[in-house]
């Protein structure tokens, strides 16, 4: 498996239900890739900002994106692929 450290600014769709965030798609590289399943997600902190992060396949790679709870801004880190 290779394993790419990308670190980028996404745009993401989402959805919000309570304290619950579901992504749905996100676009990369101007490209969408449609969430299929949400495989794990987990939180963190970076000082005193929490991040949430999510491992989400689009059926043919996993992705790990982030969300910044305080900015709500999504980075994509990594991207894992076949190889």
């Amino acid at each position: 498996m290779i394993v790419n450290e990308v670190n980028a600014k996404i745009k993401v769709g989402a959805v919000f239900e309570g304290a619950h965030v579901t992504p749905k798609w996100f676009f990369w590289d101007r490209i969408k890739h449609v969430v299929k399943t949400v495989e794990h997600t987990w939180r963190a902190r970076e000082g005193e900002t929490p991040l949430l992060f999510f491992s989400v396949t689009d059926g043919a790679n996993v992705y790990e994106i982030r969300l910044n709870q305080r900015t709500l801004e999504w980075r994509l880190e990594k991207v894992y692929m076949d190889g």
